[in-house]
């Protein structure tokens, strides 16, 4: 994963601001030094994913520009196709496709997240339709006939797995330009993305070399360690109802996550308030960032200590903007300056 001397820092934003505030928020996050910007595609929980990346990047001229993620299915693989290519046409060459199974979002429109072979199989038409070829495609939950994309920016737009379980890690070391690895902020991690990743690549003749590895790193930034612990557990709660391999990893008590899963609701993690009441702050401090700028510094420490060299912030709770400014000058500053 190379050295510390070359940690690089994105961020992952929701299109819960205004456009007047989010094109101001595009500029801010630009000037502090982020490399990425991933926008989620929130289905009704947040403004449209295309439209806000079309925002970000008519105000920002450096910026790579990616889906933080979208899935198959709440439009056709090949439209996410057009949308990403125009995406790359409008921002010059800025484009990255983000790819997962999707989340609890797409519950309400009817959606169980995807397979992983839906997954492989939207990569597949997205890499052979940006190469020029016209595709007839019977997939398992989509097809194509004679579809062809009938303008061309540029061949190849990379792609990047969000992924927490041992599947879809395996899927992006095999196909994936990147993957993005939202398993918590502890340092075992780092060797259970890298173990599952090598699989995947090595079934397909590539080496971990071959996948741009970043870590996902959740959570409030606050000058209050108990006031950004608190923002966070929502966040941490999502993990034991997502991605409960996580905390068996982290070594949770499985009765506490039995009890978190048990009181959980909502259609996206903000709204999972009685789950993050029970979680405690050990917990919130395994799986995000929550706290102070020095404990943040603290935890990507370590990762970076382990070999990380891509770090990708997402600000939770309804105090982003305070923790961007932290994040940016109190953490992100002094470690890729260490």
């Amino acid at each position: 994963m190379g050295t510390t001397n070359s940690i690089r820092f994105g961020i992952t934003l929701q299109g819960v601001e205004p456009p007047g505030a989010f094109q101001r928020q595009i500029r801010d996050v630009e000037a502090a030094g982020f490399s990425h910007l991933w926008i989620t595609d929130s289905s009704l929980h947040a403004r449209y994913v295309y439209s806000y990346l079309t925002l970000a990047a008519l105000n920002s001229r450096r910026l790579l520009l990616g889906t933080g993620v979208t899935h198959p299915f709440t439009r056709h693989p090949a439209i996410n196709v057009n949308a990403i290519a125009t995406l790359d046409e409008i921002s010059e060459g800025r484009a990255m496709l983000g790819v997962g199974t999707g989340d609890r979002p797409t519950a309400e429109l009817g959606f169980s997240p995807a397979r992983v072979q839906t997954v492989r199989e939207m990569i597949d038409v997205a890499r052979r339709l940006m190469a020029g070829e016209t595709l007839d495609y019977e997939a398992s939950t989509f097809r194509l006939a004679n579809a062809h994309l009938h303008y061309k920016h540029r061949d190849r737009v990379p792609i990047y797995i969000a992924c927490s379980g041992p599947r879809m890690l395996a899927l992006a070391g095999e196909v994936a330009d990147g993957v993005i690895v939202q398993c918590g902020v502890f340092p075992g991690v780092v060797d259970y993305a890298r173990q599952r990743l090598a699989e995947g690549a090595a079934k397909a003749g590539r080496s971990l070399d071959d996948v741009e590895i970043w870590i996902m790193a959740c959570g409030a930034i606050s000058d209050d360690r108990a006031d950004g612990l608190k923002r966070s557990k929502t966040m941490a709660a999502w993990f034991a109802q997502t991605a409960p391999q996580c905390c068996e990893l982290a070594g949770v008590e499985p009765a506490l996550v039995r009890r978190i899963r048990e009181v959980y609701s909502g259609g996206e993690f903000n709204q999972a308030q009685a789950a993050a009441a029970l979680v405690p702050d050990e917990m919130a401090a395994l799986f995000t960032l929550g706290g102070t700028p020095a404990d943040a510094r603290e935890r990507l420490a370590r990762l970076i200590q382990r070999g990380v060299t891509a770090i990708n912030f997402m600000p939770t709770s309804n105090a982003r903007g305070k923790s961007i400014e932290l994040f940016s000058r109190e953490v992100m500053g002094p470690l890729a300056g260490a």
